[in-house]
């Protein structure tokens, strides 16, 4: 079994010039953790599943995604370069699982590859505290723009997107990425008699985070086809 990370980042900006000062405020979303198990047959795979390495099972897939809306304050004299400043972030948080499973699978490799999904939500239940913290940063940070022409603060207004997203993921993606391996070495792929359970809270504990207590429940399954299940509301620790 592995755990192949796929953190997407997208940058949705939307640029609006006030000519007076506005309140500044940051806006975090996180939508709740959307879980798909998907049960495949082992001897066609579908185009779409990610290869499986030598040796392995089943797989499963996250990606954390970060939109993000950037307001930017725009004032300027005539003949003199415009001031820019950022005057608010709001951000939408997602996290999306597939959980591949053979049709023949074992409940070892059920429970196994569920304990991916407990990793990356128990990282994703501190994404809004997380976005939060960060959003605040750029709040009153000067931008240099020579214009105040979209054209000009474009680009500008993208970068500041990019940076918190990345930002964003390299410290909810990167540890989680970091977790999921450590669980895999810990647990030989799900190939030893270490319990799931304490491989969760090792791997999680050697990236200095814990297992959030309303992940625990394993996704539903379907041996026809996909099942979906939302993810409650996690509360930010």
């Amino acid at each position: 079994m592995k755990f192949p990370s796929r953190a997407g980042l997208l940058a949705l900006l939307v640029a609006t010039f006030i000519a007076a000062p506005a309140m500044a405020q940051v806006e975090i979303t996180r939508k709740p953790a959307v879980v798909t198990t998907k049960v495949f047959n082992p001897k066609k795979p579908p185009k779409e599943m990610p290869p499986l390495k030598p040796g392995e099972a089943a797989v499963c897939e996250s990606k954390f995604l970060c939109q993000v809306q950037v307001e930017v304050e725009i004032s300027s004299t005539p003949g003199e370069r415009p001031e820019c400043k950022v005057a608010g972030i709001k951000s939408e948080l997602h996290l999306e699982v597939i959980i591949w499973l053979p049709s023949d699978g074992t409940h070892k490799i059920r429970v196994h590859e569920d304990g991916h999904r407990q990793i990356s939500e128990s990282f994703y239940a501190r994404a809004e505290e997380v976005a939060k913290k960060l959003g605040q940063k750029y709040i009153g940070q000067a931008l240099e723009v020579k214009s105040s022409d979209p054209a000009e603060t474009r680009p500008v207004i993208q970068r500041v997107a990019n940076e918190f997203c990345q930002e964003y993921l390299g410290t909810i993606e990167v540890p989680s990425e970091k977790a999921q391996m450590r669980y895999d070495q810990l647990t030989d792929h799900g190939r030893n008699k270490l319990s799931e359970r304490e491989a969760i809270r090792r791997a999680l504990e050697s990236v200095g985070a814990t297992l959030a207590p309303t992940t625990t429940a394993t996704a539903t399954t379907s041996p026809t086809g996909t099942a979906e299940r939302v993810s409650p509301a996690l509360e930010s620790h």
